[in-house]
């Protein structure tokens, strides 16, 4: 018997890499789209044209919203900084205790929200148009 490895072995680490790479990105045309985004459970930035999903909180850039009060629903007290920073984006610079969002785009209301330490303690927002 021979020691040399059998041919199958030889190819194993090339096919694997283009598998992967083929995976991911087949992965990355699909967060490409707003349908795609959607599905993965991100939020579309149509401004930007891209995809935040929850590895935004990783990367620190949950992009800017143009409704971030569309947000708002999904927060209660409790929830976590990075949660608040996936639903309604980036908050304005400020105090790291408090941060802001403009409720709207084209608006003159805002979003405030209240942490001790990481988490939520109030959040603040305007009725919705």
């Amino acid at each position: 018997m021979s020691n040399l490895p059998s041919r199958p072995r030889r190819y194993l680490l090339p096919v694997l890499m283009s598998a992967t790479t083929v995976f991911g990105l087949a992965c990355w045309a699909i967060l490409a789209t707003e349908p795609g985004c959607l599905a993965a459970q991100g939020h579309w930035s149509s401004g930007s044209g891209q995809c935040h999903t929850r590895l935004c909180l990783l990367q620190g850039d949950c992009g800017e919203r143009a409704a971030p009060i569309a947000g708002c629903a999904g927060l209660q007290p409790g929830d976590s900084r990075g949660k608040v920073y996936f639903h309604l984006g980036n908050p304005l610079p400020g105090a790291a205790e408090q941060a802001r969002w403009p409720a709207h785009k084209a608006s003159d209301g805002s979003i405030v929200a209240d942490f001790d330490g990481e988490r939520l303690t109030r959040l603040q927002c305007p009725d919705a148009r």
